[in-house]
């Protein structure tokens, strides 16, 4: 199973006067599967009279969002947890409810826990029963497609969940026992979500699901994720379309096809290697080799020769040597991967290389594996700094997300990021930015008006 890339988020106030007694606090912990939950509670919060809090204190009804991919993530939530003790005293009205990874079907542990401050435990994704335990929600109101964080922008871009779980067996990971089986979302509901989400403003889609390409394999007539795709090309309003993440297992040539002839679908796949040593792929229980990894990678550059390609990276994980680590720098190198997301390996509960961890034999030492983490993010930077420097002085079409530190923040179609000045609003809107500036982390450049770019455009 895939490992998303991580994120620690909290929600950001809104600017009315809405009392206490009406304010929700939410903190997220995880991967774009966690980011999107959120959205989505927010906007149902939202529905239901509730408006964001700043800070906890100002809240009635708390949400922590959690995550169990890691245990830097539960430490994280745990330690969150442990600052609401004194707000549940002096305040003991205040809601909690714990959300999430950590609280499921197969996580009996959190309940043995002493976590007094918590009120209910809920499932990952149960939007519905986390909406339903919030004590002044008042059912009268449209529930919004997006939720309302800036009165002046709605979200460019938003997450769209169109499957959950996972069936992959994958021995490092615990999302299948935090998430269950996959369990794909039908076409039309899909379809008519992000409609709705477009019309109240989005810009671009990112369709979701811990293993996107298997998305229809389980509903009547099993549709493919090309044709999801073909289904929301063309809602008015879209500017972009991104799906995300794949496996080299189930990613076709019809969908590589699909995307390269879509306007609309932005030239970007993670595609999650997690090692380039064949012995640790088949310990890890990845379903593929280096061989065919490869000879994937070459179709979709065929197809697409302007792609971004990211992938995910897990060092240290039991029963990897020197040489299998050599041989994952190798393949990095070689293929030269646009974003690299590394992880040093962290045993969870219940999984096969937890087990594997315990044998003094397979385990690899913590300041092994944080020194290969490090060799492989100074590879990282190494080759991104190169890739992004291809783009000096050409000129890059931008979706503007918003404002950061007195620039214009954006992403180029392979979802690079990019950084301009300019007096005008630019958020949500599309830019052409002369980039003079680069770094392995983003482009900085000037607004060009689209008529008069004088160096062309390279994605």
């Amino acid at each position: 199973m895939q490992e998303l890339p991580f994120f620690d988020t909290q929600t950001r106030p809104d600017r009315d006067a809405t009392p206490r007694s009406r304010r929700y606090y939410l903190w997220t912990v995880g991967c774009q599967m966690n980011i999107s939950d959120s959205e989505r509670l927010e906007a149902a919060l939202q529905g239901v009279g509730y408006s964001p809090a700043a800070r906890p204190e100002q809240a009635s009804f708390i949400v922590l969002n959690s995550c169990s991919v890691r245990a830097s993530a539960e430490e994280r939530i745990l330690g969150k947890l442990g600052e609401l003790v004194g707000l549940k005293r002096a305040q003991p009205d205040t809601c909690v409810v714990l959300w999430g990874c950590m609280v499921g079907p197969d996580n009996r542990s959190i309940f043995e826990r002493q976590l007094p401050m918590v009120d209910h435990f809920v499932s990952p994704s149960a939007v519905d029963a986390v909406v339903a335990l919030a004590p002044n929600a008042v059912y009268t109101l449209d529930e919004p497609a997006l939720p309302v964080r800036d009165q002046d922008h709605p979200p460019v871009s938003v997450h769209v969940p169109i499957q959950y779980g996972c069936n992959m067996s994958c021995s490092y990971c615990v999302i299948p026992l935090r998430r269950g089986r996959e369990r794909s979302r039908p076409l039309a509901e899909i379809a008519e979500e992000v409609r709705r989400i477009v019309a109240c403003g989005a810009r671009e889609i990112t369709l979701l699901g811990q293993i996107v390409d298997s998305w229809g394999h389980d509903l009547p007539g099993q549709p493919q994720l090309a044709d999801l795709i073909a289904a929301v090309h063309d809602t008015p309003g879209l500017l972009r379309l991104r799906f995300l993440t794949s496996h080299p297992a189930w990613m076709t040539d019809h969908l590589i096809e699909s995307v390269a002839r879509m306007p609309r679908c932005m030239p970007e796949v993670n595609l999650p290697v997690q090692s380039g040593s064949d012995t640790l792929l088949k310990i890890m229980r990845r379903g593929y080799t280096t061989t065919r990894y490869r000879a994937l990678i070459a179709r979709i550059r065929a197809a697409m020769p302007q792609i971004s390609l990211t992938t995910d990276v897990i060092v240290g994980h039991p029963g990897e040597t020197a040489e299998d680590f050599a041989q994952t720098m190798a393949l990095c190198e070689e293929i030269g991967f646009d974003k690299i997301h590394i992880a040093a390996f962290s045993a969870r509960p219940g999984t096969p290389a937890a087990e594997q961890e315990r044998d003094p034999a397979l385990a690899v030492p913590e300041p092994e594996k944080q020194e290969r983490r490090l060799a492989l993010e100074q590879l990282h930077q190494r080759i991104a700094t190169k890739r992004n420097a291809a783009y000096l002085g050409a000129t890059v079409e931008v979706l503007v997300e918003g404002e950061a530190r007195g620039k214009w923040r954006g992403r180029s179609p392979g979802n690079r990021l990019v950084f301009f000045a300019h007096p005008d609003d630019w958020a949500g809107r599309l830019a052409h930015v002369r980039i003079t500036q680069t770094s392995p982390w983003a482009l900085q450049g000037t607004l060009q008006p689209p008529d008069q770019s004088s160096h062309p455009a390279i994605e």
